[in-house]
């Protein structure tokens, strides 16, 4: 069965607050990069058989709604290729 490689992003909604970002931010500035804000998420990269391209688009879809919480995550299926 092919194997799928997929690449998700799990970021915090807008409105909700990150103080990790706001960490990284003050610290980036007082290193002496003038940014204008910072947002921390998380990148998953998930190896998993799948029959056909759609039923790994499926799986990925449902391990990304699974992994983020709803209520102040959102999801996005960055990329997603078949491994040789």
């Amino acid at each position: 069965m092919p194997k799928y490689q997929a690449t998700l992003l799990i970021e915090l909604k807008e409105g909700i607050l990150d103080p990790q970002g706001r960490a990284v931010e003050g610290v980036l500035k007082d290193l002496g990069h003038p940014v204008d804000s910072v947002r921390v998420g998380k990148v998953l990269e998930v190896v998993f058989p799948a029959e056909t391209l759609l039923e790994a688009e499926e799986k990925a879809r449902a391990m990304g709604k699974l992994l983020a919480n709803p209520v102040m995550e959102v999801f996005t299926l960055e990329a997603l290729k078949e491994l040789p």
